[in-house]
């Protein structure tokens, strides 16, 4: 008489097989996270790269670079997103549009949002923030992660047509012999993060929608729109200013120079070399690597 034996894992067995899962697992997170975090900052430093070759040729085709945004005094105006669009693969969203003939937000202050001004653009979104597509801080239009450096001086209080030393503001047309400083070592784009819970409003591709009249947190001429000066606050990067340049990338932000290079600023550098560095004309010879 035969008998037949059944094979099967014991408790002690399995738990080792479930331990040893455990293990992998906790190996693999970190390991893909990683990956995935490579992968989004590779995808946000591209976008950057467009924004250097699209402001460039837009430089090379007028004889100077766009200004961060274009308004009479104190009322919204278009700003520089909205100008590289066709440089950008978006030139039937700029024909949309019309910035050549039409009024930003239609004389309406603020600008209020429209179909087209509200949508998500990916070229302006960095894949690491999860802020909102639309900017519900800025009137509701279309998110933006990147910003233009205005320069490196701090004003108290705006005044129209301010030249803040750098290669973007309001109005601005800086041509490539008013760099002085060296196209390679003036800044033209960094980023900032959308995080509400902590006062990153992040900006808008659209742009600048004038002087907010409603009351709430951030009455006055809504530049941080568009663009924002490098001073001891926004200067350290991922800090606690409201306009700090910033990104959910770990350890630090990138920003696109003049000369179309895009560079990481890690967190803790050295806060005046990067105010020289959005200066085009501050005589300070300082260069990236010296941050």
């Amino acid at each position: 008489m035969s008998s037949e034996r059944r094979s099967a894992f014991t408790l002690i067995e399995l738990l080792v097989v479930i331990a040893i899962i455990a293990i992998l697992i906790g190996l693999l997170v970190p390991a893909v996270q990683k990956v995935r975090s490579a992968a989004q900052k590779a995808v946000c430093e591209n976008n950057l790269q467009q924004f250097g070759r699209a402001l460039n040729t837009y430089m090379t085709d007028n004889g100077h670079f766009p200004a961060a945004y274009e308004a009479t005094g104190m009322n919204p105006g278009w700003g520089w997103g909205t100008t590289i669009l066709p440089w950008v693969e978006n030139l039937s969203l700029y024909n949309t549009l019309g910035p050549r003939t039409n009024v930003f937000g239609g004389g309406t202050i603020p600008a209020p949002a429209t179909d087209s001004t509200s949508l998500k653009l990916a070229i302006f979104r960095c894949p690491s923030d999860i802020g909102p597509d639309v900017n519900s801080k800025r009137n509701s239009h279309g998110s933006s992660n990147y910003r233009a450096v205005a320069g490196p001086t701090t004003y108290p209080q705006f005044a129209a047509n301010q030249d803040m030393g750098g290669v973007m503001f309001q109005n601005s047309k800086v041509k490539v012999d008013m760099i002085k400083d060296g196209v390679s070592n003036t800044l033209l784009i960094g980023e900032c993060s959308i995080d509400y819970d902590k006062n990153k409003w992040g900006a808008i591709w659209a742009g600048m929608t004038g002087r907010n009249l409603q009351g709430q947190p951030g009455d006055g001429v809504r530049i941080s729109d568009v663009m924002w000066w490098v001073d001891d606050a926004s200067a350290v990067i991922n800090g606690t200013a409201p306009q700090a340049f910033s990104s959910k990338h770990p350890g630090g932000a990138m920003f696109v120079f003049c000369d179309g290079s895009v560079r990481f600023f890690a967190e803790g550098g050295n806060v005046t070399v990067l105010k020289y560095l959005a200066g085009r004309d501050d005589k300070q010879p300082v260069t990236y690597t010296d941050y």
